[in-house]
């Protein structure tokens, strides 16, 4: 952000500072309140409030920004509509669906599982549509059939090694933190896109070096598990193709964008395996570690079979090797930030959801088991008076 020369800047350049400028000043207001009410136990009453707030402002920002960027590389040449459109109706569908899925889950629960089986037909039913067209109509590019082979060999094996790391060392979801989980995967995927846009340098053909950004995505796979961030992480995947739309080959975007970012969910592997109990910073800093080289294996398989060399004195190997070295630089700024977040023990202590639902449990069992012994306590009184009803009778008679 150049604020010295202010009036030079794009339309999104702008608009983006505004909202960087807009969003602190709404995250300190937004603190204050919290901290207020905390001390009148008024949180729970104004939380609801303040999370429709930032989800709402989140999406504002979200979608305006994007549009202004979708705009900028359309006006710069750099948008090929046949290949752009459809993938763009793709990603648009994947967020719709991930929103409806936030109100279905708020309003209709019970509905859910229905809906997350025609949700998932529709995206299966399009994903296999879009490879098919684009591949069709996509003649900019022609590969060789031993390097198209590679190419899709390649991602299947980085696809495997995420689906069976999930698999085998991702614990089996609470379903009664369902609501909660997709709430907080909302804000945290609002929040990464938002500092996403707080770049301190930027790659020719795509890629960055941002303030943090991954940092949310990393902490929800930490608090959550690796099945929830691996999900949270193909959903920012999609919103990063809006910001950055570089589109060659259908492929060349699964790398780049869904499965580069769904890497980012298995932060939290260390701490599901408890390979490190009772240290917590060496667990993020490991996963954090995990999902940056699945992440960059991604970008560099792309690299090698798909954007090739960007100068002629390394080989397309050498140069992607070097290009997506990035992801490294990326990592570090987030893994310095979360380092800092880690070492408060209040902080560390607060990721740990199922604490709150334990507490549920224990109380609503105690509660039941007090329910249980009034109604008991009630019988026996009950009986004890029919008992006395009946001998009185009979002393009558």
């Amino acid at each position: 952000m150049d604020l010295k020369n202010f009036k030079s800047l794009s339309i999104f350049d702008k608009s983006a500072t505004i909202a960087f400028f807009v969003t602190i000043f709404f995250a300190i207001v937004i603190i204050a309140i919290l901290a207020v009410c905390k001390k009148r136990n008024t949180t729970d009453k104004v939380r609801p409030y303040v999370g429709g707030f930032v989800f709402g402002y989140s999406l504002s920002v979200i979608l305006l920004l994007g549009f202004l960027k979708l705009d900028e590389y359309s006006a710069a040449g750099y948008i090929e509509k046949n290949s752009f459109y459809p993938v763009l109706a793709f990603v648009l569908t994947i967020l719709v669906l991930a929103v409806a899925a936030i109100i279905v889950l708020l309003f209709k629960r019970e509905k859910f599982p229905l809906f997350a089986k025609i949700a998932s037909g529709i995206v299966i039913a399009f994903a296999v549509a879009l490879i098919i067209a684009m591949g069709v109509i996509n003649n900019s590019m022609t590969l060789s059939a031993a390097d198209n082979a590679m190419l899709y060999i390649f991602t299947i094996i980085i696809v495997a090694a995420i689906v069976l790391l999930a698999i085998f060392c991702g614990k089996k979801e609470d379903a009664r933190l369902h609501t909660k989980s997709i709430v907080y995967a909302s804000l945290s995927i609002a929040l990464s896109f938002a500092l996403s846009y707080v770049r301190f340098f930027e790659m020719p053909s795509g890629g960055s070096i941002t303030l943090a950004s991954i940092l949310p995505l990393m902490i929800y796979s930490y608090m959550f598990g690796i099945r929830r961030g691996i999900v949270a992480g193909v959903i920012y995947g999609f919103l990063q193709f809006i910001q950055a739309p570089w589109l060659y080959h259908p492929v060349q975007f699964l790398l780049d964008y869904p499965i580069a970012f769904s890497a980012i969910g298995l932060s939290g592997l260390f701490k599901e395996v408890g390979l490190f109990k009772n240290k917590p910073i060496v667990n993020f800093l490991l996963g954090g570690l995990l999902a940056a080289i699945l992440r960059y294996f991604s970008h560099v398989i792309s690299g090698v079979f798909i954007f090739g060399s960007g100068d002629p004195n390394y080989t397309a190997v050498a140069w992607s090797f070097l290009y997506n070295s990035f992801v490294f630089a990326d990592l570090a700024i987030a893994l310095v930030a979360g380092s800092l977040m880690f070492a408060s023990k209040e902080f560390v202590k607060r990721l740990d959801v199922s604490l709150p639902v334990a507490n549920k449990d224990v109380k609503a069992d105690d509660e039941t088991e007090e329910t249980v012994e009034t109604v008991n306590a009630e019988t026996d009184e009950t009986k004890a008076e029919t008992k006395v009803e009946v001998e009185n009778t009979t002393t009558e008679n």
